[in-house]
């Protein structure tokens, strides 16, 4: 993504998992080339489990547009180094990626709400926004739960719980809508609050 600062240009690159819609890596670059890419794709892979020798234990797949830097001689022995798998997608079709394209919309939008005059203030505009995506945004492609549930969470557990919560909210709700005197019966053990 395009962003510019005081009529300065700068590419916001970021690595999601696309499962998770969790953002692994990212970076505010002056430049698009090869090297700056492959140095922050090396970052990104840093985040996954390494094996003795440094090389991803888990084999993500790449998927990118086809830019120079996505291109490059030095991106690909990133990728090579790492046995990763590159895809490339075709020309003049941005919806092969797009996930990463409407993580780049949100944030477009919420970067419009700052008014950034220096990279620096971009970086910490970036951060937070960045922070909030991955651990508060709800997501309603992941069943209403922030990115990092899925990433490295139990999102199984978070729907036991929210399924609990609803239950006791129901039975309560039943209990004041009916205005006994005598309250309804409480609920069983495995319903109940642990």
């Amino acid at each position: 993504m395009y962003l510019t600062i005081n009529e300065e240009q700068y590419f916001f690159t970021a690595f999601i998992d696309e499962y998770s819609r969790y953002i692994v890596h990212w970076e505010l670059m002056s430049s698009m080339d090869g090297r700056s890419l492959s140095i922050a794709a090396q970052a990104a892979l840093q985040t996954l489990p390494l094996d003795e020798e440094g090389r991803a234990t888990i084999q993500p797949i790449i998927r990118s547009d086809n830019g120079s830097g996505y291109i490059s001689s030095e991106f690909g022995s990133v990728l090579e180094y790492h046995r990763l798998v590159h895809n490339r997608i075709r020309p003049h079709c941005p919806e092969e990626n797009g996930v990463i394209e409407r993580a780049n919309r949100t944030f477009r939008e919420k970067l419009d709400e700052f008014e950034l005059t220096s990279r620096s203030e971009a970086v910490d505009a970036l951060s937070s926004i960045v922070l909030h995506y991955n651990t508060i945004r709800l997501h309603s492609s992941l069943g209403y739960k922030p990115p990092a549930t899925f990433y490295r969470g139990n999102p199984e557990e978070v729907d036991t719980n929210r399924a609990l919560k609803l239950r006791q909210a129901r039975h309560k709700r039943k209990e004041e809508n009916l205005k006994l005197r005598q309250k309804t019966l409480p609920l069983s053990a495995s319903e109940s609050i642990a």
